[in-house]
């Protein structure tokens, strides 16, 4: 399980002046506590209950809001036609599409006694991936909730994640602040783990990782049958950062007052 990867180390260190300061997105009128973007490079912003989204050229363009379940706990727009919003305190999921409508009924994990899951994501445009974080296992529902598969973890000592991502069909990726990240194929099967403590975010992609940690951005590329395991550091002397998402080259984030920011790499 713990796996000790030999890491290469590239480090770019950018030199930043006055003239590069973190830029606030203009079209953001308040604060926000998540963001994301979809495969187009639309941007999703949430705050409390509220999911806005704003088109690749800043126009806010739709709004989701139901106070109902109470607020957002995680967006998930990997799949345009399926926004997975979820709410950890009422144990609700809730699918939008792209007109940021919902789909159907509510789904209710209570309803089903999955009263301790912790984190949820879209495996693919037919299946949800859950964590439960009391009984350590990662489930892959269907779209009603129904179980399809279910692994236990068995790392040592406390594991509670604190995030967890999927590339469609492909890869489950879940962050740990004492584990580091631990990766799972869609099946549920244990791939590796990358034993950093103390990332503060991440972002999984197909053939890498993006990760926070002391306010430097990595870059993990993830090893193949050809090229070796190395990583990145982007040197980027930013402000602490609570979220944050790349998409091509732009960096979008949360500062620590809650306000979006971007920076171009």
């Amino acid at each position: 399980m713990n796996l000790k990867p030999i890491i290469i180390i590239i480090t770019f260190t950018v030199a930043l002046g006055s003239a590069c300061a973190q830029e606030r997105l203009f079209f953001a009128e308040k604060p926000y506590e998540s963001v994301t973007t979809d495969i187009q490079g639309g941007l999703y912003l949430s705050f409390g209950s509220n999911l806005d989204f704003f088109t690749p050229d800043g126009k806010r363009h739709l709004n989701y809001s139901d106070q109902t379940w109470g607020n957002i706990t995680r967006v998930d727009a990997n799949i345009a036609s399926k926004i997975l919003v979820f709410y950890r305190e009422s144990g609700v999921i809730m699918l939008l599409d792209n007109e940021m409508s919902p789909i159907g009924s509510p789904l209710n994990l209570f309803d089903k006694s999955m009263t301790t899951v912790s984190l949820a994501a879209m495996g693919n445009p037919n299946k949800i991936v859950l964590y439960d974080d009391a009984n350590q296992d990662l489930l892959i529902t269907d779209l009603s909730l129904n179980v399809l598969s279910q692994s236990h973890i068995t790392f040592p000592g406390e594991f509670h994640p604190s995030d967890m991502q999927v590339v469609s069909e492909h890869r489950i990726a879940l962050l740990d602040t004492l584990h580091g990240i631990c990766l799972f194929d869609f099946f549920g099967t244990y791939e590796r783990e990358i034993p950093i403590p103390g990332i503060q975010a991440m972002q999984l992609m197909k053939d890498r990782i993006l990760y926070l940690k002391d306010n430097t951005l990595y870059k993990y590329v993830l090893p193949t049958a050809y090229t070796p395991m190395s990583v990145d550091a982007l040197d980027l002397n930013l402000p602490k950062i609570n979220r944050f998402c790349l998409f091509q080259n732009t960096l979008y984030y949360i500062d620590e007052q809650n306000i979006p920011c971007k920076r171009d790499l």
